[in-house]
């Protein structure tokens, strides 16, 4: 056995060497360290490769444990599932009460290290995620030889039933279905050797099938893909030495002082289940510890020096919470799917919030929310993690086929418009849509909170136009950003009748889910046509045909003005941004649609006309909303409201549940937790105090208090990067790349 054990040796020198050779990195004061095992699930740290992550945490007098999870492990129902549970047990075990314990996520490495026991005693731990294959791995020495066991645990063991009521909110697509909705249990195949193997499969693909008949789109179902049949995932186990333990199992035969384990755990829509453990027997078979600490560190070196904000000292909790929402979104922003604004693919077991759940259970469920999905992409412009934007348009791209031929079918209407609740392949959730569709033609939507909602596809191409202005990047405007522009603006061309003057008339429209009756020219949609429609008018001639350039050029007259409206605040007449051109003011919900003029599409800020406009929106604002998806903070810091936007960015920073041991566990606020909604806005704030772009400058702390130091690094437009230290309230240093661009910067 000694003679095995070599390589596992060398691995985990490599995986201690790594930090010790590159010196201190700015991330160190920002790892998280805990110095006592955690009690359950509630009190693990998250880690991924950015498609598969794992849940981590070290139970009280037992075991090593972790949840796996990936961003596309969707069920037949369309419940995001995880993958599975794994145990590692050390036998003398060093995790016994009152022993030494310290467990630290390394970031700059991706990587966490758990040491236990001592002298003779002492157990090292380290496990990471491969950043470039779906393979965990989890390395152990020891100071004395111990017994090793790994079990693969799944609750999935017989057909589940999903009970109605809340446990159906984690199915938001079948949500109240007037039908069973059940899920298939897990599978553990034997005669695999010295593995351990499992994985859930859809045989059947009831979310998608019932969804097309529901909503009537049974004869344009060729549009779209099928993108639960068949859909294959699981995990294959292996270890040098190990042997396999009823199928479940694996485990060293005689005690060692060192060893590794790795598990591959891919996700696929195969012909046969057979396939899918071909395909992960071969990447576990080709798994190798030794190059994939190496190629994961320097994956995160390198994420790490793309961007940074490090305000005061060492003990700032706003770099904090900057720097592990930040490493959040990198652990699970490259999978095929967006982030889950509700939880990620790190949710466990809602015990810690009172619910009897079992890990599967999220919170609002399976669907894909505009205004909230949006708030993770939007900071990952500044931040410079462009490829993470990809799984978000390639969702809404992949779906605008679907979506194209529904408008033609509902509507008699050309382009794409987008549900707000919108499953993977594009249609409503059905509980939204509507069950029962007696008495109602198809394009009926019963949901009042979105059922005349349309700014979703203007944000989406405004998104988009982000994208290329950062990065130049002409193949992607050409093929993905324009194409979408013209679907999203023929859609709002051909859908809504003109006024004598040729402008659009938004009817029947709504603004976002509080107002909902007599709208008409909502602000949402609105700022986001004239948002969109500028840029595209603006773009270089040679990036657009003339039939593009006239059709942009004639939606640009056709937009409505934006609405502005005079109202008496404490008997003084005020004139602010409005709501709609015309509306009830009867409110449902908590937002303030009159601000998208502001954030997010940026029609009014510092150095742009009609600020006292828009400053008079905020001020007279109905709902203030720090936390969560509440945006107040985005516009207080374009506005160049200093102390306001420092007071939201200093209450978001704060609001960890305490229920929950990883400190960047936000909310549930509206959703569920962590909360990615609020994560991505304290990301999206703190950027703006910093630096605003507004054509070709780049304004310099707009909203940054005076008396906050501040380093940071961020990107701008057209493929700046603006590095600046700030202390004492002045500017002791500013790169600017390229140097070229610096005469751009406006300073404060």
């Amino acid at each position: 056995m000694e003679r095995l054990i070599g390589p596992f040796v060398m691995f985990l020198t490599i995986l201690a060497g790594t930090a010790a050779m590159a010196g201190p990195h700015w991330t160190e004061p920002y790892n998280v360290v805990w110095t006592t095992p955690s009690k359950d699930a509630a009190g693990s740290m998250p880690m991924g490769n950015g498609q598969v992550g794992i849940n981590l945490w070290v139970e009280e007098n037992g075991e090593l444990r972790f949840y796996i999870s990936r961003t596309d492990s969707y069920s037949e129902i369309s419940r995001l599932l995880k993958v599975g549970s794994v145990r590692v047990a050390l036998s003398p075990n060093p995790f016994k009460a009152g022993a030494p314990f310290r467990q630290e996520l390394v970031l700059r490495d991706g990587a966490c290290v758990i040491t236990a026991g001592e002298g003779a005693g002492k157990v090292t731990l380290r496990v990471f995620v491969d950043s470039d294959s779906p393979v965990i791995y989890c390395a152990g020495e020891s100071a004395s030889p111990v017994s090793v066991k790994a079990t693969v645990e799944s609750w999935r063991t017989e057909r589940h039933v999903i009970a109605r009521g809340e446990e159906q909110n984690s199915a938001w697509t079948l949500r109240d279905a007037p039908f069973e909705l059940h899920e298939s249990a897990d599978v553990f195949p034997g005669g695999i050797g010295d593995a351990v193997a499992w994985y859930h499969r859809n045989e059947e693909s009831t979310a998608f099938e019932s969804t097309m008949k529901v909503q009537s789109l049974e004869s344009i179902a060729d549009k779209v893909k099928d993108s639960l049949i068949h859909r294959t995932f699981g995990g294959w186990m292996v270890g040098r030495g190990f042997k396999s333990v009823d199928g479940h199992a694996l485990e060293m035969p005689s005690p060692v002082k060192s060893f590794a384990l790795s598990i591959a755990a891919p996700c696929g829509q195969t012909t046969t289940a057979r396939e899918w453990l071909d395909q992960a027997k071969k990447i576990a078979a080709g798994a190798d510890p030794q190059k994939a600490i190496k190629r994961t560190a320097a994956w995160w070196e390198n994420f790490w020096d793309r961007s940074w904000v490090v305000v005061g000292d060492d003990s700032s909790h706003i770099t904090r919470a900057y720097a592990l929402q930040r490493y959040v979104q990198a652990c699970g922003g490259r999978g095929p799917f967006p982030i889950k604004f509700n939880g990620t693919m790190f949710t466990v077991e809602p015990a810690a919030m009172g619910k009897p759940y079992n890990p599967d259970w999220r919170n609002w469920g399976d669907c894909h929310w505009w205004q909230n999905i949006r708030f993770t992409c939007h900071p990952m412009l500044a931040d410079g993690d462009f490829e993470m934007m990809g799984p978000m348009f390639s969702l809404y791209e992949s779906a605008r086929p679907l979506c194209e031929a529904r408008a033609k079918l509902y509507h008699g209407a050309e382009g794409c418009y987008f549900p707000e609740t919108m499953t993977m392949w594009g249609t409503y959730s059905n509980g939204d849509y509507g069950w029962n569709r007696a008495g109602h033609e198809p394009k009926e939507v019963l949901c009042p909170w979105w059922q005349y909602a349309w700014n979703q596809g203007p944000e989406l191409v405004a998104m988009m136009l982000d994208r290329w202005d950062y990065t130049d990047d002409e193949r992607f405007l050409r093929a993905q950003a324009l194409p979408m522009a013209e679907s999203v603006l023929k859609y709002f061309d051909t859908r809504f009748k003109k006024d004598a003057s040729g402008k659009i008339v938004l009817d029947p429209t709504q603004a976002v889910e509080t107002i909902w009756h007599g709208v008409i020219n909502d602000m949402p949609s609105t700022a986001g046509l004239r948002n969109i429609t500028a840029r595209l008018c603006a773009l270089p001639a040679n990036l657009t045909t003339p039939e593009q350039k006239a059709f942009f050029a004639r939606m640009r007259a056709a937009c409505p003005h934006v609405p502005v409206e005079e109202v008496t605040v404490d008997g003084k007449m005020v004139r602010r941004l409005a709501v709609a051109q015309k509306y009830n003011p009867n409110r449902t919900n908590c937002e303030n649609p009159e601000l998208y003029a502001i954030w997010p599409f940026r029609l009014y800020g510092v150095g742009k006309p009609g600020l006292d406009v828009a400053r008079a929106a905020y001020e007279t604002r109905v709902n203030h909303l720090d936390v969560g998806w509440g945006y107040d903070g985005n516009c207080a810091a374009l506005l160049g409201m200093t102390d306001e936007a420092a007071r939201i960015l200093t209450v978001k920073a704060a609001n960890s549940n305490p229920a929950y041991r990883w400190p960047a566990t936000w909310g549930p606020n509206f959703d569920w937790l962590p909360d990615q909604d609020q994560g991505g806005n304290l990301l999206l704030t703190t950027q703006l105090m910093l630096l605003q772009s507004d054509g070709d400058k780049i304004r310099l702390l707009p909203a940054w208090p005076k008396d906050w130091d501040v380093s940071f690094k961020l990107r701008a437009p057209h493929n700046t990067t603006v590095e600046c230290i700030y202390r004492k309230g002045k500017i002791e240093s500013l790169k600017v790349i390229p140097e070229a661009r610096r005469k751009d910067v406006v300073a404060p």
